[in-house]
C-alpha cells in the first residue's frame, strides 16, 4: 500500500502512542484529535483507544478513509482485539466492526479509577477530554458535600469520592445514564449511603436541590444545545444565578463549557455577570491528548470561588 504525506503524517503521530498504550494499557486514551485543526486534511476524524480497541470517529466523509483504516490496521493489530468505526455523520451514528472482535461493554482505567465504557452508542459513556476536571476534582473534594449537575455517567462523582467526599448528589434529566453512573460507582467500590442520584431536568428542579444544601462544591457541566432542555446562551445564566445561595461560605464552582466557538472570555463574561460576586480561580489545563491549534476551542473548565 502507497502512503501519501499527509496520511504518513497521521502515522508518525501514531507512532509514539503505541509505547504509550504499552506502559498504560488498561488506560483510555485520545490518540489523535483531528477537529483541533493540528492534522490539514484530517479535520473531521478522531481516534480513540480503549483497552484492545482501536476505535476511529468520522466526522465528515472522507476520501481517504479505507487507506487509513489500513494502514492503522497495520500498525495497531498487534495491540488490539478489535477495530471499530464510527461514522457520525450519519444519523443516527453508525458503528461498524471493521476488524477483529469488538465487545459491547469494556472497563477502563484513569489514575487507578474504573469506568464502563459502550462500543454500542455514539458517546461511550466517558469523555476523555474531562479527565483534568476529573482530577482536579479529586484533588479538591475532601470533606466535601458536592452536587454534580449534568452528571451523565457520573465519572466526576467517582472522582470526588475518590478524592475523599463526605456526599455528592448527582443530577441528570437522563435517567438511563445515571443507572450506568451508580455501575461506575459499584465497580470502584464506593458506599452507596455517600451518593445520591436525582433524574430531574435540573432548571425545573431547583427547589428540590436548595432542600438538599448547602454545598462546598458545585460542578456544572451542561451540553451546549440539547433540544427541548438546555440551551447554553440561554438556560447558563438562569442556572448561574441560583447558584451562589447553594454554596457553603467559600464555597466552589468548577463550570464547564464545551461550545468550540465560545472563548474562556466571553464565558468567563457570562459567568460574571451571572455571578458578579464570584472570583476566577483559573482556568483548568486541557488534556494534551486533545491538541488544538486555537487553545480557545477546547473544552473549558473554569474554578470560580465565592
Amino acid at each position: 500500500m502507497t502512503i501519501d504525506r499527509p496520511m504518513q503524517t497521521i502515522i508518525d503521530h501514531m507512532q509514539p502512542k503505541l509505547a504509550q498504550v504499552s506502559a498504560h494499557p488498561k488506560e483510555a486514551r485520545r490518540l489523535l484529535h483531528g477537529r483541533g485543526k493540528c492534522f490539514a486534511g484530517w479535520e473531521q476524524i478522531s481516534i480513540d483507544y480503549y483497552p484492545r480497541l482501536l476505535m476511529l470517529t468520522v466526522f465528515q466523509s472522507h476520501h481517504q478513509q479505507q487507506q487509513l483504516c489500513e494502514a492503522l490496521l497495520a500498525q495497531w493489530q498487534p495491540y488490539v482485539d478489535g477495530f471499530l468505526i464510527q461514522i457520525r455523520y450519519e444519523k443516527p451514528a453508525v458503528n461498524t466492526v471493521y476488524w477483529g472482535e469488538v465487545p459491547e461493554h469494556l472497563v477502563v482505567y484513569e489514575q487507578g479509577l474504573a469506568f464502563h465504557v459502550t462500543s454500542q452508542h455514539q458517546n461511550t459513556g466517558l469523555f476523555l477530554d474531562m479527565a483534568p476536571g476529573r482530577q482536579w476534582v479529586r484533588d479538591h473534594a475532601q470533606d466535601k458535600k458536592v452536587l454534580n449537575l449534568f452528571a451523565f455517567t457520573c465519572s466526576l462523582s467517582v472522582a470526588a469520592i475518590a478524592g475523599g467526599a463526605n456526599e455528592v448528589i448527582n443530577m441528570d434529566m437522563n435517567g438511563g445514564v445515571l443507572k450506568r453512573g451508580r455501575d461506575n460507582q459499584a465497580l470502584n467500590r464506593q458506599q452507596d449511603a455517600k451518593v445520591k442520584y436525582f433524574s430531574h431536568q435540573i432548571l425545573k428542579s431547583m427547589g428540590k436541590l436548595d432542600k438538599n444544601g448547602p454545598y462546598d462544591l458545585i460542578i456544572a457541566d451542561p451540553p451546549s444545545f440539547q433540544k427541548g432542555s438546555f440551551e447554553l446562551n440561554r438556560d447558563y445564566p438562569k442556572l448561574l444565578r441560583r447558584l451562589p445561595k447553594m454554596l457553603s461560605p467559600g464555597g466552589q464552582l468548577m463550570l464547564c463549557c464545551n461550545s468550540p466557538s465560545m472563548t474562556s472570555l466571553e464565558f468567563n463574561g457570562l459567568v460574571q455577570a451571572a455571578i458578579p460576586t464570584v472570583q476566577l480561580v483559573r482556568r483548568l489545563e486541557a488534556n494534551p491528548d486533545f491538541e488544538e491549534q486555537d487553545p480557545e476551542a477546547a473544552l473549558k473548565v473554569m474554578v470560580y470561588q465565592l
